[in-house]
């Protein structure tokens, strides 16, 4: 749990190029607190959003209530945490769209904020999730980037009269895996008809995790390499005290898109 006085900051750097353009950290805040997680710029025709899974956003949570950290660079690099400064580090900012709207998965743990393209950081990229994804088989590998809540590095802090404040950079971190279906543990969440799990193999705890897209990369050997992702589920859920991930399949996303952007 991270001090109720920090803010969060999201440091430059990547662990890959191309999910990283589309990759965004989400702060609901509310009534109750705040809930974290983590974002992807995506597009459905002339539709642009970001997808996300609901429980990250609070109940009842409004557009004005979200804070973004787009991507603040262009720049590939990575810096040792040691490295960081004030200046590697971006805030979250609000959406000032007033046609922006939230909605809510009814039959799955989704939920996509449509907004205009404007809003997006200088530096995003919006995925073509209605034409290029997949469905990923048993044993194929997937790529998944998002902002985990234990990966973070305090930067700076200060008093102001009898209160510390803390600021605090949220790293994004990246894990792979295989893919399968058929799960060593109880669930009554887990349908592998709608997911599909991944191993989840670091030392911490994958929450923040949620809400992060898992991608497929081909294989196919190019004389000239050049990124070819295609968007493959989002990360919803965690297992077996986070060892194990539940991803939502991308053609269960698409219907709930198609439900979103093509009703009417």
């Amino acid at each position: 749990m991270l001090p109720s006085s920090a803010s969060r900051r999201i440091p430059l750097g990547s662990s890959t190029v191309f999910v990283q353009w589309v990759l965004i950290r989400l702060l609901s805040v509310g009534g109750d607190g705040e809930e974290v997680g983590t974002g992807c710029a995506g597009r459905w025709g002339d539709h642009h959003f970001i997808l996300t899974a609901s429980h990250v956003l609070h109940s009842g949570a409004k557009p004005s209530d979200l804070r973004l950290f787009w991507r603040p660079s262009g720049a590939i690099e990575r810096l040792a945490d040691a490295d960081l400064q004030p200046k590697d580090i971006s805030d979250g900012v609000p959406i000032r769209d007033p046609n922006a709207l939230i909605y809510h998965c009814a039959w799955e743990d989704l939920a996509v904020i449509a907004i205009d393209p404007t809003e997006a950081g200088q530096y995003a990229e919006f995925a073509d999730i209605d034409n290029s994804w997949i469905d990923p088989a048993e044993k194929e590998i997937v790529h998944c980037c998002g902002f985990p809540i234990d990966k973070h590095i305090l930067v700076g802090s200060r008093w102001i009269g009898k209160k510390e404040e803390r600021d605090i950079a949220i790293r994004p971190d990246l894990f792979s895996g295989e893919v399968y279906f058929k799960p060593n543990f109880l669930s009554d969440d887990y349908d592998p008809r709608r997911h599909y799990l991944v191993p989840y193999n670091h030392p911490k705890h994958p929450k923040g995790f949620s809400g992060a897209a898992a991608w497929w990369e081909s294989d196919q050997q190019k004389l000239v390499w050049k990124p070819d992702f295609k968007f493959a589920g989002i990360c919803t859920s965690c297992y077996k005290n986070g060892t194990v991930e539940q991803i939502v399949k991308a053609s269960v996303a698409r219907r709930f898109l198609q439900e979103v952007f093509n009703a009417g």
